[in-house]
Parts: structure tokens; sequence; C-alpha cells
């Protein structure tokens, strides 16, 4: 057998004794913990879909905006005939 094939060999054995030899470990994990994990995960949760939202959302909001601004323009196209409103309230 090559060398390169003993040493791979001789970890994978390593490994395999290591990890049948293993004991239960005696350790408490108090319901912090638990709770901290399971915030972490629905906070991860949380993050990526408002990422989504935000990547799908701005581009939306632009188009609306446009959109919005076209509209306004086009239709508040003050007539060359018609007088300059007073805005003052005296």
């Amino acid at each position: 057998m090559p060398r390169k094939n003993r040493s791979i060999a001789g970890i994978g054995a390593l490994g395999a004794v290591l990890c049948l030899s293993a004991t239960p470990a005696v350790a408490y994990i108090g319901p912090g913990l638990g709770m901290g994990v399971i915030a972490t995960i629905f906070g991860s949760i949380a993050a990526f879909f408002m990422v989504l939202a935000g990547l799908v959302w701005y581009p939306f909001k632009v188009m609306l905006r446009k959109r919005r601004e076209k509209k306004l323009g086009a239709s508040a196209q003050p007539s060359a005939s018609a007088p300059p409103q007073d805005q003052s309230t005296e």
C-alpha cells in the first residue's frame, strides 16, 4: 500500500476509534440557551425574508415613483393662457 493511502487509512481508523469511544457528556443546558438558539434561528429566518422583501420592494418602489412622477408631470402641464394662481391666504 502506498504511503499516502496508509496515512489516510490511519487517520480514518483513528477518527473511527475516537468517535466510537466517546462517552456522553454529563452537562446541563438550561432553558436560556435553548431559547437563545430558537431566537437566533427565528431572527436569521426573519432577516433572510426581510432581505428578500427589500430586494423586491425597492425596485417596485422606484417604478411606482417614476410612474407617479410621469403621471403628475403629464397632468400638471400649465397651459399658456391660464393666469398663475395666487397661493397666499391674506
